[in-house]
């Protein structure tokens, strides 16, 4: 009966593991060149300067000072004026 008590006290422990949930890797974030188009839902940071344009928003250089004009390059060449916003 002691052994029946253990190994249901073992399974129980190993069902537990640590007690912590497993957090979701965060997403692995490559380096965003100066002026490319990305989504409003991007997931990664974009720095140091941010323009933002009706379709989405772009990594601009350190220059760019908030509240002037700027502009985004589409995947399909167009450019899109916006306002750098940070």
């Amino acid at each position: 009966m002691r052994w029946l008590a253990a190994l249901v006290l073992v399974a129980a422990l190993c069902t537990v593991g640590d007690g912590f949930a497993q957090q979701p890797a965060p997403p692995q974030c490559p380096e965003l060149p100066f002026f490319v188009l990305v989504p409003f839902n991007y997931p990664c940071i974009i720095h140091p300067r941010v323009c933002r344009t009706d379709y989405g928003l772009c990594r601009l250089e350190v220059g760019a000072n908030p509240g002037a004009p700027c502009a985004c390059l589409a995947y399909n060449g167009m450019w899109f004026q916006g306002i750098c916003i940070r």
